[in-house]
């Protein structure tokens, strides 16, 4: 049932027309529907962190939320990668691919 309901919240949060580039508050309704049932506040400042930068945290989101089966997508897990970054991490912005 508790899977049900975090699919249907997640299709209707990603129904939204207004979502366009990473949106830290949206990652945050995301996280806080979720992932912090299991995560907490002290998981995101482990001394022995494998989070070292963007990619990693965006790798980690995009894992857990295979490994729970969301229908995430990939403006899903940006907005949750930037929830995180924004409020635990402080990582530098990702740089765009060199052409």
């Amino acid at each position: 049932m508790k899977r049900i309901l975090l699919a249907l919240l997640t299709a209707i949060l990603c129904a939204s027309p207004m979502l366009e580039a990473a949106q830290p508050e949206r990652g945050r309704l995301l996280y806080d529907t979720v992932c912090r049932h299991c995560h907490f506040t002290e998981i995101h400042f482990r001394v022995a962190s494998k989070v070292r930068s963007m990619d990693d945290l965006q790798r980690y989101v995009w894992v857990w939320s295979g490994e729970l089966g969301l229908p995430w997508t990939d403006e899903d897990i940006a907005d949750v990668a930037s929830y995180l970054n924004r409020t635990y991490y402080r990582l530098p912005a990702a740089e765009p691919p060199k052409p």
